[in-house]
């Protein structure tokens, strides 16, 4: 499907039907279809605690196939602002040279805590004092009330990877229809930074967020439309 839209890379999302398949299988397949790996983002279980071994086993999982970041929820590390977790992950990405880019949160579910993750004045004072690394999902950004235009400018050296989706009446991960917001603007004045950043579409068709196994042919083909559609309206910028 990647290489249909015309994608040139893929954003690794460590779901069970992931690990069914097979890490060594994945790779081969990335290399086959020659769109490799630039991310590996979080197990969808690891949404309510990620510790220092949960991140090492991930940092391994990004080494193996060859990618750059890790992307981590910054509401399910689960540390208070001033903790010297923070510094720790400062360290793991000087001993290994890649990036663990926390992703700013919505005011929702599980994500509500710690403050810092999704309030923009608290996330905001939290940047500043631990300079970790980022992922800007821009349409958590816009549900928080944070101008999305701002933040990239001002956290572009710390941005990594930036999540593209639509939002509409509690469903994430959807094509861009269903979110109001100019993403074609919004691309244009990324490029303007000359950002050498991911740009991850980050739509999962049929609204879920876990998947175990391949969704049926037919289901398979519909989502590729919505994708489609999405990743060539960002294609025209």
């Amino acid at each position: 499907m990647g290489r249909e839209v015309g994608a040139d890379g893929l954003e690794l999302v460590l779901m069970p039907s992931v690990y069914k398949l097979g890490f060594a299988k994945v790779k081969e397949l990335s290399q086959k279809y020659g769109l490799p790996i630039v991310n590996v983002h979080q197990p969808p279980w690891y949404v309510l605690f990620t510790g220092r071994g949960g991140i090492n086993k991930f940092l391994k999982i990004v080494e193996y196939f060859g990618a750059q970041n890790v992307v981590m929820h910054l509401a399910t590390a689960r540390r208070r602002s001033l903790s010297d977790f923070w510094s720790w992950i400062k360290t793991r990405e000087r001993e290994t040279g890649l990036n663990i880019a926390f992703e700013n949160a919505a005011p929702r579910f599980l994500e509500r805590w710690p403050r810092y993750a999704g309030v923009p004045e608290a996330l905001e004072n939290f940047i500043e004092s631990q300079k970790v690394n980022l992922t800007l999902d821009v349409a958590k950004a816009v549900l928080t009330g944070t101008d999305p235009y701002q933040f990239f400018q001002k956290h572009t050296e710390q941005i990594k990877v930036l999540h593209f989706h639509g939002f509409n009446q509690g469903n994430f991960h959807i094509g861009f229809r269903g979110h109001n917001f100019d993403w074609s603007g919004f691309m244009s004045f990324v490029k303007k930074f000359n950002f050498d950043g991911a740009v991850t579409l980050e739509i999962f068709p049929f609204h879920k967020w876990l998947y175990f196994r391949r969704p049926p042919h037919d289901q398979l083909a519909q989502a590729k439309e919505v994708i489609k559609e999405s990743f060539e309206l960002l294609k025209r910028v």
